[in-house]
């Protein structure tokens, strides 16, 4: 088995908000510049970005998104 194999079984005993806390972690150690959006990915954020431009789309921060999906995991729990 491999680091990552075990790395993983052991994140599966996390509580999901545990685990969603432990992806941000690793999500901001990550060297900022080997990360590369698919074309699809910048796409997605092209046609996004004009759905907010013309004013058919509201702009939610971040920390907003994020304490939500917190709020929904501990209530799952």
């Amino acid at each position: 088995m491999s680091n990552v194999d075990d790395a993983f079984l052991a994140a599966q005993s996390l509580t999901p908000a545990e685990q969603i806390q432990l992806i941000s972690r690793l999500w901001e150690s990550m060297p900022k510049t080997d990360f590369r959006p698919s074309d699809a990915d910048l796409a997605e954020v092209k046609r996004r970005w004009a759905e907010y431009k013309a004013g058919r789309m509201e702009a939610v921060p971040w920390e907003e998104v994020h304490n939500s999906v917190m709020r929904e995991l501990e209530q799952s729990e």
